[in-house]
């Protein structure tokens, strides 16, 4: 190699060596430059937790929504509701019994025909009473006995009207009966009890003195009777109402007329119910 074949060659090795430095140089610059992108930071998704409802709370069933029990023989007790024809004022009386040494709490609900509900306590003692201001259209008054037993009863569930106080209203009542109710006499057909509750009341007319007699004949339900009315509407058109005790032979009278009387008896018993258990026309002459 002469010379200028190795000055030649040291140049083209100068010229390759310039070139690759240039270029890495460039690549570094170039790394510089780009901006490093930094790496997504994970996001944690969480997922709603689902609400648990609470649990709706029913109300404890009360002895006012159930049907009337009578409680056992000793714990009977008697109540009664009456409703003035004028004022409309119900008077509810506790009528005592074998069982008012064991009450510990007499209730009384009385439902409004307006939809007033009204809770009140009535006394222990035979002849206490509560008295509520009614409406003059059909009330109802319900009475629940609780003993120091523990055991509660629903005695009274009964619907009181203007005209026929402290009666069980039918469920449906003619326009005639209406009419006649404000006679005095009682709506819809005789009716007899069920046997645990018969009864059985005679009614005569005295030929001479005109006098109408009812008498009690006893009957299974003699015990479990609240009330006896023995109504009238004289041929003279006035309307009389007597009551009737519950003891076998026991009479009720009113004075009858010279003409034709129309007479009821009406029972009411201690779980509430009321029937119409005779009606009879009496002429002059019975």
């Amino acid at each position: 190699m002469n010379r200028y074949q190795a000055i030649l060659v040291v140049g083209i090795l100068a010229g390759l060596l310039l070139t690759a430095g240039c270029t890495d140089q460039g690549a570094v610059k170039k790394e510089q430059i780009q901006p490093s992108t930094p790496a997504p930071t994970p996001v944690k998704t969480e997922s709603p937790t689902p609400s648990t409802p609470e649990p709706t709370q029913k109300a404890s069933p009360s002895l006012f929504d159930g049907k009337v029990t009578e409680p056992p023989a000793e714990l009977a007790v008697s109540v009664s509701a009456q409703k003035d024809p004028v004022y409309s004022n119900i008077t509810i009386t506790f009528d005592g019994g074998k069982g008012q040494d064991l009450i510990q709490l007499i209730q009384v609900r009385t439902t409004l025909e307006t939809g007033e509900v009204i809770e009140q306590q009535l006394g222990k003692k035979k002849g206490d009473e509560i008295a509520i201001t009614g409406t003059r259209g059909l009330d109802r008054v319900q009475v629940m006995v609780s003993y120091m037993n523990g055991n509660s009863y629903l005695v009274m569930d009964r619907v009181v009207g203007q005209d026929r106080a402290g009666l069980e209203m039918p469920t449906q009542v003619q326009e005639s009966a209406i009419n006649a109710s404000q006679e005095g006499l009682y709506p819809g057909p005789v009716t007899q009890p069920p046997n645990s509750l018969s009864v059985s009341v005679d009614v005569s007319k005295e030929p001479i003195y005109r006098v109408i007699t009812g008498t009690f004949r006893g009957g299974h339900g003699q015990s479990l009777v609240s009330k006896i009315e023995m109504r009238a509407v004289l041929g003279t058109g006035e309307s009389v109402i007597n009551q009737i005790s519950n003891n076998i032979g026991a009479t009720g009278e009113m004075q009858g007329s010279d003409g034709i009387d129309h007479v009821q008896v009406i029972v009411s018993f201690k779980n509430g119910e009321t029937y119409k258990i005779l009606e009879k026309t009496l002429g002059p002459r019975g």
